[in-house]
């Protein structure tokens, strides 16, 4: 939501300001520029205007949610009784290969190769391990810092940070997941919406609630409602990370516990009523896209920045599509000609047509590759 200046205080640039000064000096001084009153009162007119204009429209927009940013925005969370989720850990097992019986500590530092261009990423063992007597063991890894540079693929955990006697090997069958940023202001301030739109309402575990519950957990981007999905009292949350992945299962266990919150019933927020909460990162259905024929504008911007420009407007609608429980082809290829310098393109698909996508109630779209192929020079 767009920011509009007050009424009151439209008017106030330094010039109109200096104007209204020198109408209102006493007729017998002089008011041309370079003289003395004129020179004097132009610097106190250029202050107050930045005081109207920068200083006081900020200090009116940190007053309310929907324009605060940043601490401001924390500070309006506060008093909604919520707080800006954290940055998240990536998860995931570690496969240790070597000499049964060998014992691998908790705390064992693993970790990426480096490149020539960043370091190795490190991940810590959750618990001891011992190698069975199929020579592997199977570990619990999380990693030592949060955010997206967490995730990793599957195959490229391959180093231990110091060597012990009996592994001759280390790699990570699946890939590590659901590291992601500190929540944004955007997602703080929807949350701090649904807080305040339901202030008057108990929690009585409607879908609203279960959602809102589920967004206090860092990492979740998103959550998906099936009630009674095994029977009367039981309900289903199918969760994506803020990455738009399926939730792994560390963060189904920290939102399960959150709600259930098993270990202290003060805390808990499901209702009685439900007899069984089953928490599940969701399934995605991948999606490709192709658009070719593309005329744009080479000198403001390039088929690579087309792309990323895309798949940033397309992960947007992925939240509409989920809720209507189709993508629509229409609406995608609208975002094609809204891309900055675009003008025209010949023919757009997804999935090798040019057709809807219908997601089911446990799918949640993702995008799997974008090829953009440029008109061919006539």
């Amino acid at each position: 939501m767009e920011f509009e200046c007050p009424e009151f205080l439209k008017d106030m640039s330094a010039e109109q300001i200096h104007e209204r000064m020198m109408a209102n000096l006493p007729s017998d001084i002089d008011d041309m520029p370079g003289g003395f009153a004129y020179d004097y009162t132009m610097p106190t007119a250029l202050v107050a205007s930045e005081l109207v204009n920068f200083t006081l429209m900020k200090a009116l927009m940190t007053a309310f949610p929907e324009y605060a940013w940043g601490k401001w925005l924390d500070l309006h969370a506060g008093q909604a009784h919520i707080t800006r989720r954290p940055a998240n850990r990536a998860s995931g097992e570690v496969t240790v290969t070597g000499k049964e019986g060998t014992i691998i500590p908790k705390g064992t530092m693993f970790c990426t190769a480096a490149s020539e261009t960043a370091a190795g990423i490190e991940f810590l063992s959750d618990r001891d391990g011992v190698i069975d007597e199929s020579g592997n063991a199977v570990i619990p890894i999380t990693a030592r810092l949060a955010g997206t540079l967490s995730n990793v693929m599957a195959g490229t955990i391959v180093l231990m940070g110091k060597t012990i006697p009996g592994i001759t090997k280390v790699t990570n069958e699946g890939a590590i997941s659901g590291g992601t940023e500190e929540e944004s202001d955007e997602s703080l301030y929807e949350r701090i919406r649904l807080e305040n739109a339901s202030e008057n309402y108990s929690y009585i575990g409607n879908d609203t609630d279960y959602i809102r519950w589920s967004k206090e957990v860092a990492g979740v981007g998103d959550c998906i409602v099936m009630p009674a999905w095994n029977g009367p009292g039981t309900v289903k949350l199918i969760l994506v990370d803020q990455n738009g992945e399926p939730a792994n299962k560390a963060i189904a266990d920290a939102v399960y516990e959150h709600i259930v919150s098993e270990k202290d019933r003060s805390r808990r927020l499901l209702p009685s009523g439900c007899a069984e909460l089953t928490v599940t990162g969701a399934s995605t259905k991948k999606i490709s896209y192709l658009c070719t024929g593309i005329v744009f504008d080479r000198e403001i911007t390039t088929l690579e920045q087309m792309k990323t420009d895309f798949q940033d407007a397309v992960t947007a609608v992925y939240e509409e599509a989920k809720e209507k429980g189709v993508l629509v082809y229409n609406r995608v290829r609208g975002l094609v000609i809204s891309i900055k310098g675009v003008t025209d393109f010949e023919r757009f698909q997804m999935n090798g047509a040019e057709e809807n996508i219908e997601l089911s109630r446990e799918e949640y779209a993702k995008t799997e590759s974008v090829e953009f192929l440029e008109a061919a020079s006539v």
